[in-house]
């Protein structure tokens, strides 16, 4: 308390103890700011990692093997799409920071049945047919 004191009288004391607060705010700030930048470049380097990670193809496939009296089963997997995959990534990281853009969404849609694939095809040949006969005539 006397040093508090001391400080408060004498005009050195002053001078000192406004340096002590300039440095003080200025090293609270140098914190603040370095902490920022710190956990920006963490989460910019995770991204890239994820993405790296995502971006390698762990698709396979092996042959099944039958000979006189024993067989095994052939087993395959097909990795989804690289691109689509960073898409739906990228959804993800955009909907946690909160910054979606509505537009640049990917729909998803479970694929089409066997019956809607045979009108679309039957469709195109159709009108496959009408573009020919406008050719022709």
């Amino acid at each position: 308390m006397n040093l508090l004191k001391n400080f408060w009288s004498d005009e050195a004391g002053l001078v000192m103890s406004a340096e002590l607060v300039m440095l003080g705010t200025v090293g609270v700030l140098g914190a603040t700011v370095g902490l920022s930048a710190a956990s920006t470049a963490i989460n910019d380097e995770m991204v890239e990692f994820s993405q790296a990670i995502r971006s390698l193809d762990q698709s396979y496939h092996i042959e099944g093997h039958k000979s006189c009296r024993a067989w095994t089963a052939s087993s395959s997997y097909r990795q989804q799409d690289v691109a689509a995959s960073l898409a739906d990534l990228c959804g993800q990281i955009e909907e946690a920071e909160g910054t979606v853009d509505k537009r640049s969404n990917l729909k998803r849609q479970a694929p089409p049945k066997s019956k809607e694939l045979r009108k679309k095809m039957e469709a195109k040949k159709k009108k496959n047919k009408a573009k020919k006969k406008k050719n022709e005539a």
